[in-house]
């Protein structure tokens, strides 16, 4: 039975509104359940406009029914009643998504005798009811171009309206006061528009979790293209501006990607089952399905669409906008007829008869002076000549681009200008290949890109100072290897060794020596092994680190290689890069520029007397008591002395000669949280790393430091406010009570995941974890080692695409490596 019958059989029997909302509501339901079924039949576009006309036609159902509740057998002709019901914003365009919001205006008249605004309130009453999530705006017609003053976004929204119902007097009055809110402060309105279009550009770049409404590329960038356009010209939609304005192929190009977007856009909804704009790892699987695609083909296609709509609409507003803000050309470098600087940035005039080689000869000089590459050079490089003949010129082309340090501007430039993987071929495998791994923010061709904008503002400054000794030959061989470190993935064979392959036979294409081209497939085969090893191996144990030489070769490359890894870390996602690891590989490259310079190994022994005397010349450490200098000195451990520094241990060894109380605790919350605890009494370790489970642990060391003292150290890979540091002092304190315990999470530990080695050193036994990350793990572990009084001297914490690979270093003074299958079976068991 029809919605329109069941309501009109309902107001028959003088139902009250509950029950006609519950009709309304139960169809609105049983609708969004036909969706799926829409989506299959339907494109893009062709959906959200089958939707918008449906969400119409539930609208319009209530508004009939408020005015029969109103005036029952009188109700007045549609266009008697001074309301009409406006579209605004993306149901404005018939654009509506699956669980949007339904922006909707309604616009009155206020005449004596009609009751009006009890109308509209009982309406929009109604509508809620109903189930519909509204945003709405109520205006009075007089009132529309003082509202549209009030905020840049109600004036976006309000020139996109549609009418949907009502009186058409009261439409055409919001027509003329619409005309005359897109013709006023047109200039400031762009500004705005252009100021907001670039801001999000800036905070949401195309990323492995793409916003597909918002971010750069996204469905707002046309939208931004349309509110320029139909204020300036009048226009009702963005073909209006063919062929006047943009070229009949750029539209289509960009249409193409927009319908793209549009279903990718309601099949995220759709999948996620509430409003979802943003391409997740968790639901690519149920998109895909929806697609009846691959996951990866549909996050290539989405990466794709994204960079066109981003550059396109670039583009078209450069072309919309000519003119309105003219710069002054008096301080430009003018370097042909094609090309001039200004303010660090590249312009191009457009003309059809652009080379790509040519060009990028023309402006190689003067890269240096350039920061940024104007839309206006790329559109002029989209539409330039290239010829793959001619690859003697190419080859010395991109040899000579080599050698200079702006490169990674002009790479994203090229990129979007759709040249650089023709450019440079090694790139093309990996064009739009996405990562799916939680770890990296980019896909491999964006991230490669921004592996060279690493080395071109290096924030560390143990590896600024390294890069700055490189000669000009050495430079162009990171630049080389930063850009294509990952030009070997998306295949089958391993990634490092692929790329190794690829970037030795292309480097000798481009001119390069065979030392140059073999040094190029050294860097790229191990260019993941300095992260590795710094993260989950010990590094202090001279077997790890003369393993890790062998393969280097050189203390060349070893340098190389560390500013290298450096940059790829650094331009995988903000924040990766941290205090923690860039220690971690300070600290491995030290040991390893130490190795390469003694023919034999050196043993613990002999390392620890090395670490000692450097210890005693420490002019902070010789101030200390006697007494105290000796029971440092006196410490079993040895990796206290290879992992800490002579100023960290001074700094220890202080606290220690002015300990005062039974136990004595700091917390530091700079850059991360560090908790460091000096004890006589026993610590509740499990119970301590129970109550932090919801942080994520980096390292931790546990060392006797004479006396019955031990210290106690736990980095953590977050921070705290101010206001929770009481609350972590507490827990410290609590910590001391060893009957206090802490609930802990079941884990899922397999016996094949952990790995035991008892001969790694003379002092440490070993134990390797590889499992699925999961919550209190290491509290889980910590706790089972107290329990069987084993004695853990240091830990190393790694989550790598959600796997933990957690490293324990035991002292060997306990029953650990005899008692190895008891371990792994409670281990395995716990929970």
């Amino acid at each position: 039975m029809e919605l329109q019958q069941q309501i009109e059989e309902l107001i028959a029997q003088n139902a009250d509104d509950f029950e006609v909302s519950r009709v309304i509501r139960d169809s609105y339901k049983l609708y969004l359940t036909s969706l799926p079924s829409l989506f299959e039949e339907s494109l893009g576009k062709n959906f959200l406009v089958k939707h918008t006309k449906s969400i119409d036609a539930f609208l319009k159902i209530i508004y009939k029914y408020t005015i029969r509740k109103y005036f029952g057998d009188y109700s007045p002709m549609q266009n008697a009643l001074p309301i009409t019901l406006v579209a605004l914003g993306s149901y404005g365009r018939e654009q509506l998504c699956v669980y949007s919001d339904i922006d909707l205006m309604i616009v009155y008249k206020e005449i004596p005798g009609y009751n009006t605004k009890a109308i509209i309130e009982s309406l929009l009453s109604m509508i809620w009811d109903a189930g519909l999530k509204l945003g709405h705006r109520v205006h009075e017609v007089s009132d529309l171009i003082d509202a549209s003053r009030s905020d840049q976004t109600i004036k976006s929204a309000m020139i996109e309206s549609r009418f949907i119902y009502g009186s058409k007097f009261v439409w055409m009055e919001t027509q003329n006061k619409l005309a005359a809110i897109k013709k006023e402060n047109q200039h400031d309105f762009i500004e705005a528009k252009l100021q907001e279009y670039h801001d999000r550009h800036k905070k949401l770049p195309i990323s492995m979790r793409a916003d597909i409404k918002n971010g750069a590329g996204g469905l707002r960038d046309l939208n931004t293209v349309f509110w320029i356009a139909t204020v300036l010209h009048q226009i009702t939609r963005v073909k209006d501006l063919v062929p006047a304005i943009i070229s009949e192929k750029e539209y289509i190009k960009m249409m193409k990607s927009i319908e793209f977007l549009f279903r990718l856009r309601s099949a995220l909804h759709l999948s996620a089952g509430k409003k979802q704009d943003v391409l997740i790892l968790e639901l690519i699987p149920d998109v895909a399905k929806l697609f009846h695609l691959s996951q990866r083909k549909v996050a290539e296609k989405t990466y794709k669409a994204l960079v066109e709509v981003e550059t396109l609409s670039e583009i078209f507003i450069m072309q919309l906008t000519k003119g309105l803000f003219v710069k002054n050309k008096k301080e430009a470098i003018m370097i042909d007829k094609s090309f001039y600087i200004q303010d660090e940035t590249l312009y191009a005039h457009y003309h059809d008869s652009a080379d790509l080689l040519d060009s990028l000869a023309i402006i190689i000089p003067f890269l240096s002076k350039i920061k940024e590459y104007d839309i206006s050079f790329i559109a002029l490089m989209r539409n330039a000549r290239f010829s793959a003949q001619n690859s003697t010129k190419q080859h010395q082309l991109v040899k000579t681009l080599l050698y200079h340090d702006r490169l990674s501007a002009l790479f994203f430039a090229l990129y979007k200008a759709k040249q650089l993987t023709k450019l440079i071929p090694p790139l093309s495998k990996v064009k739009f290949l996405p990562q799916f791994d939680g770890y990296h923010r980019f896909p491999v061709d964006i991230h490669s890109i921004q592996t060279v904008q690493a080395l071109e503002d290096i924030k560390d400054s143990h590896i600024k100072t390294l890069y700055q000794s490189f000669d000009a030959e050495e430079k162009a061989l990171l630049h080389l290897s930063a850009f294509l470190h990952d030009c070997g993935k998306g295949r089958r064979k391993d990634h490092s060794e692929l790329g190794a392959q690829i970037i030795k036979h292309y480097a000798k294409e481009l001119g390069f020596s065979t030392t140059f081209a073999n040094d190029a497939s050294i860097l790229i085969r191990y260019h993941t092994l300095m992260s590795n090893i710094s993260a989950r191996e010990d590094i202090y144990n001279e077997k790890v680190v003369y393993a890790f030489n062998a393969k280097i070769q050189e203390p060349r490359l070893l340098k190389l290689l560390y500013v290298l890894t450096y940059a790829d870390i650094e331009s995988v996602s903000e924040g990766t890069y941290s205090h923690f690891n860039a220690n971690l590989l300070h600290e491995l490259y030290l040991l390893s520029l130490d190795a390469f310079s003694h023919d034999a190994m050196i043993t613990e022994a002999a390392k620890r007397t090395i670490k000692e005397q450097q210890l005693s010349k420490f002019e902070s450490f010789k101030t200390l008591k006697r007494s105290t200098q000796k029971r440092i000195l006196s410490i079993q451990s040895n990796l206290l002395f290879f992992k800490y520094t002579p100023a960290e241990i001074s700094a220890l060894a202080k606290w220690i000669e002015t300990k005062k109380e039974l136990f004595e605790y700091k917390i530091e919350s700079k850059d991360f949280l560090t908790i460091k605890i000096l004890a006589q009494a026993e610590l509740n370790v499990g119970y301590l790393l129970g109550k932090l489970a919801n942080l994520d642990i980096s390292t931790m060391d546990i060392f006797a430091v004479g006396k019955g003292v031990k210290y106690f150290k736990v980095g953590f890979l977050e921070n705290i406010g101010k206001e929770d540091i009481p609350y972590i002092e507490q827990i410290i304190k609590d910590a001391f009570d060893m009957s206090k315990k802490t609930r802990l999470p079941k884990l899922t530990i397999l016996k094949k995941e952990i790995e035991i080695t008892c001969n790694h050193s003379n002092s440490y036994a070993r134990m390797k974890v590889n499992c699925k990350d999961q919550k209190g793990l290491i509290a889980n572990i910590i706790s089972i080692f107290d329990d069987m009084g084993i004695d853990i001297a240091s830990a190393k914490i790694q989550t790598i695409k959600n796997r933990a690979r957690n490293l324990f270093l035991i002292e060997k003074n306990g029953n650990f490596c005899t008692r190895q299958d008891i371990i792994i079976e409670k281990i395995t068991t716990q929970g």
